[in-house]
């Protein structure tokens, strides 16, 4: 063999030789990286759903149906000059209006109340604004109450809603109405609420604007404050008719009562 073959060998003999050491010295030069630590995440909690009674889903449901079929419905307002200046304000939205300024009960009986009457039916909510300008006289109470009533029992026996708005207040006392006070307003809505039959519904806007009423003259009111209670009365009779249907559903819903039977005894033979 050569030397130069031999010098070749020797060489590669001593690399083969030095190449494990190389190894570990390369590993231990190398920086060790540490493996990121693992985030455990946690599971989301569900979010606890929000418990409903089925009393309240009924009424929810209830409330429901009536403002739909209440938008169908149409209003027959019968007022004094209060009721024209609500007209003014809201327009005639749909409604019929039988009003004029300085009307009262005699008013109301002989004109008021036929020149609109043969447009009540199953698909009409009467609304009675009036009084204002009878309040000085307490005792007229029961004339409105009687003729209210009578009233009443025919047209919801046509399948109408009968409401009575109580008289509402003074924005402050003038000597331009002497005697209308709040205190007579008061007395006034107290007597015809008690005096009004179960045929008519009495929706109270008086204490709702009490300190609240804008007006120039004390008694007549500001555009603002005639649709504030345009719409107290609308909220009003939703009101009523939710509660009057939720009742009749809930008391649907209620099992019926079974009727226990008295076993007969045998009728001896003769």
């Amino acid at each position: 063999m050569c030397k130069k073959t031999k010098g070749i060998m020797a060489l590669a003999l001593a690399f083969v030789c030095l190449m494990p050491r190389m190894i570990v010295n390369a590993e231990e030069a190398a920086p060790v990286t540490e493996a990121a630590p693992v985030t455990e995440v946690a599971p989301a909690e569900a979010v606890p759903t929000e418990y409903v009674s089925p009393e309240a889903q009924l009424y929810n449901q209830t409330a429901a149906e009536v403002s739909v079929a209440q938008a169908t419905r149409q209003l027959v307002l019968i007022g004094d000059s209060r009721t024209v200046g609500m007209k003014s304000a809201v327009g005639k939205n749909g409604n019929i209006w039988s009003a004029k300024i300085g009307m009262g009960y005699s008013w109301m009986k002989s004109t008021g109340v036929p020149q609109v009457e043969a447009n009540i039916n199953s698909n009409t909510d009467v609304v009675i604004l009036m009084g204002v300008n009878d309040v000085r006289s307490l005792s007229y109470t029961s004339k409105y109450t009687s003729y209210i009533n009578e009233k009443a029992a025919n047209w919801t026996a046509l399948g109408a809603s009968v409401y009575y708005v109580s008289v509402n207040p003074m924005a402050f006392e003038t000597s331009s109405y002497p005697g209308i006070t709040n205190s007579v307003i008061e007395s006034w809505n107290s007597k015809m609420k008690s005096g009004l039959s179960a045929n008519v519904t009495y929706i109270d806007t008086y204490s709702q604007v009490l300190g609240k009423v804008s007006s120039s003259d004390g008694i007549h009111y500001s555009r603002g404050t005639y649709k504030t209670i345009y719409s107290l009365i609308g909220q009003g009779i939703l009101a009523d008719k939710t509660e009057k249907a939720y009742a009749a559903a809930l008391a649907a819903t209620q099992p019926t009562p079974e009727v226990a039977v008295v076993p007969q005894e045998p009728v001896p033979a003769y």
